[in-house]
């Protein structure tokens, strides 16, 4: 049990750790890819505006012409205060400005009606050539969309005096570059995620380990006074029996005998829980006769059940085999017919089914009677505990055949779930 509470919840903190993680790492790759593509937005409106050419008539490397020596500006006179729009439009080709700065490589095409190249000019000739241009205004045009991107080429299509101009800012470098900035940032989480998961790991350890000792403790307390209890028990039991055979049978021996024989069942039931537990003992994995070791089993059962007034079904298909341990399927189905038997009401029905789907193996033992709890649902399979009703003598029992029941299916790595309701009975349930 505390392995697993120990493996769930270093689940749950990589499980954590993953999603924090992924979900930085996208967040900032959304942001520098949306960053990109504003930016080439921004170069594509500036040179639309400008006639595929860079403002203010730069030249091949993107410098102004000089003024000539001596000139100064003309003198203006006053003028109007350039109003808030113009500012703002101001300021957006400046912004564009500086990402035409950092985004060189683009080119514009003049194109025909059909789509064919007649001219083209780029900064950087040595970029592309005829062919590549002239497939990129084909693939432009037959978009059919003013705006944009193929592959890592943005792309805008005006109208130019009856002419198409084709404008492309080449973003290659930029997508490179954000290529290798999503590299990283997934390198890093992985590194991140790593180192915390050991730490988490140990911390989990450290945390749990009190815990742990604290139940292997129980465990062996178990083991131990369980261990202790045999002899005593075993000395009454042959005393009681001396004074039977000597003085004859008398109630009072009758309750001790009773009493002996049921803290005895108690005795053997906690040794089986604690060894399993312990792990001392494990599942055996041989192939058996899954059908024929389920009807050895629950054939002893009719009288018993007949003599109650209550009536046994069983449905098992012949020669459906399976690998475990039989002795401890065996004792899994005695567990299940038992409670089966004592809890069904008066003149009930108890049903055993097996059902091979697949390579699974369904075993469902079900009775009619009372209902069991909701709440009392949740805790069934916890050691010593039973249902109010049924704290009585009147239902032999010592609430720990469940819980038995449990750690045999959990050795076979199997399933048992129950379910119960008013009118319909209960039904137990083993996935193996």
């Amino acid at each position: 049990m505390i392995r697993k509470l120990r493996r769930r919840m270093v689940l749950v903190v990589l499980i954590g750790l993953l999603l924090a993680s992924a979900g930085l790492v996208t967040a900032i790759n959304w942001m520098n890819w949306n960053s990109l593509e504003l930016q080439a937005g921004q170069v594509l409106d500036m040179l639309a505006e400008n006639n595929g050419q860079r403002p203010g008539g730069a030249d091949a490397e993107g410098q102004r012409p000089a003024k000539p020596e001596g000139t100064q500006p003309p003198d203006r006179g006053p003028g109007p205060t350039p109003s808030g729009e113009q500012k703002n439009k101001k300021n957006r080709g400046s912004k564009a400005l500086m990402n035409a700065a950092s985004m060189t490589n683009y080119y514009t095409a003049t194109l025909d009606e059909g789509g064919r190249v007649l001219s083209w000019h780029s900064d950087r000739t040595d970029l592309y050539t005829d062919q590549e241009i002239a497939d990129m205004a084909q693939w432009a045009v037959q978009a059919g969309k003013d705006r944009g991107r193929n592959d890592t080429r943005f792309y805008c299509l005006t109208e130019k005096g009856g002419e198409k101009l084709l404008i492309v800012v080449d973003s290659r470098l930029e997508i490179q570059n954000a290529e290798s900035v999503l590299r990283l940032t997934v390198l890093v989480a992985v590194i991140e995620d790593a180192l915390l998961s050991v730490g988490a790991v140990w911390l989990i350890r450290k945390l749990v380990k009190p815990v742990d000792e604290a139940m292997e403790k129980q465990k062996q307390f178990v083991w131990d006074a369980s261990h202790e209890l045999k002899t005593p028990l075993a000395v009454i039991s042959a005393n009681a029996d001396v004074l039977a055979a000597e003085a004859g049978e008398s109630k009072p021996l009758q309750y001790i005998q009773s009493e002996v024989q049921r803290t005895d069942r108690l005795i053997q039931n906690l040794l089986t829980l604690a060894r399993m537990e312990k792990g001392t003992v494990e599942a055996a994995h041989v192939q058996f006769d899954l059908s024929r070791a389920l009807l050895e089993v629950a054939l002893p059962f009719e009288p018993t059940v007949f003599e109650e007034g209550k009536s046994l079904e069983m449905d098992i298909p012949e020669g459906i085999e399976y690998t475990g341990d039989e002795e401890m399927i065996k004792q899994l189905a005695v567990i299940l017919l038992s409670n089966a038997e004592k809890y069904s009401d008066e003149g009930g029905k108890i049903r055993v089914s097996l059902e091979a789907k697949g390579e699974k193996r369904i075993l469902r033992v079900h009775n009619t009677g009372p209902a069991i709890p909701p709440e009392a649902q949740q805790r069934i399979f916890d050691r010593f505990y039973r249902v109010d009703s049924s704290h009585n003598r009147d239902v032999e029992g010592n609430g720990l055949g469940l819980a038995i029941a449990q750690s045999i299916v959990s050795a076979h790595r199997g399933k048992i779930t129950v379910h119960s309701s008013q009118g319909d009975g209960t039904e137990f349930t083993v996935t193996l």
